[in-house]
């Protein structure tokens, strides 16, 4: 792919991936794969659980929802990511199966890049193995952060958190969209649509509004406190 024809948002979009930004546009190039940025359509499936891995995707746009099938037959959400997330990294790189299916929460598009052949780049750029390599702490970092939430904290502060995550560049008292729907956000955080009912209603009072899938907060400040571990 030429990547003179990604746009200006999606250059940006590489600028702030810790795997992507430091990577000259030849050795980008070298590394996508023939079909380049890929538009998905809600629901439709980028992998499925089982699948032998050989890309990786960069979201450029959109949600996306990583779900793994267990053996009593549920199906359990593992985390959702969005504009800047890289998905699939080490089964891509060790060229193992998908350990759980990736799906499309939104219209969006990603940047399909090829795991054998960034591996091979790794080889022999030690800058783009550093920083490949501090891609894969990173994620690590965080979903380690998102189960000592789950365990320590109450249904409350992880409703407050996510919040406070999805308004980070929104002023206080600014309508903004939650990402996916109610049911979803109830999985993300650990709890039932009916429980994340109650929460959102006991946040009123502390100036956190809904409408459909848009919410209000007040004043965010109010939010951090109530998170705030002394």
């Amino acid at each position: 792919m030429n990547i003179a024809l990604l746009t200006d948002q999606d250059r940006e979009v590489l600028k702030s991936s810790l795997l992507c930004s430091a990577m000259s546009d030849a050795d980008l190039a070298s590394i996508i794969t023939r079909g380049g940025v890929i538009e998905y359509r809600r629901s439709e499936y980028l992998f499925e659980q089982g699948e032998r891995a050989e890309t990786i995707y960069l979201i450029l746009e959109g949600w996306a929802q990583i779900t793994r099938d267990e053996v009593d037959g549920s199906n359990t959400l593992v985390e959702a990511f969005h504009k800047g997330d890289c998905l699939a990294e080490a089964p891509a790189l060790l060229g193992k199966a998908y350990p759980a299916s990736c799906q499309a929460m939104t219209d969006m598009r990603a940047l399909a890049l090829d795991g054998p052949k960034l591996l091979d780049l790794m080889q022999t750029n030690r800058t783009v193995l550093t920083q490949s390599l501090a891609a894969l702490f990173q994620k690590l970092h965080g979903l380690v952060d998102d189960v000592e939430w789950l365990k320590s904290r109450t249904i409350r502060e992880r409703l407050v958190r996510f919040l406070l995550q999805q308004s980070e560049h929104i002023n206080d008292g600014q309508e903004f969209m939650l990402p996916f729907s109610k049911s979803l956000i109830a999985a993300k955080i650990g709890t039932s649509p009916q429980q994340l009912s109650r929460t959102f209603t006991e946040l009123k009072e502390h100036g956190v509004t809904t409408r459909g899938q848009k919410a209000t907060i007040r004043e965010r400040r109010v939010l951090r406190a109530m998170i705030r571990r002394h």
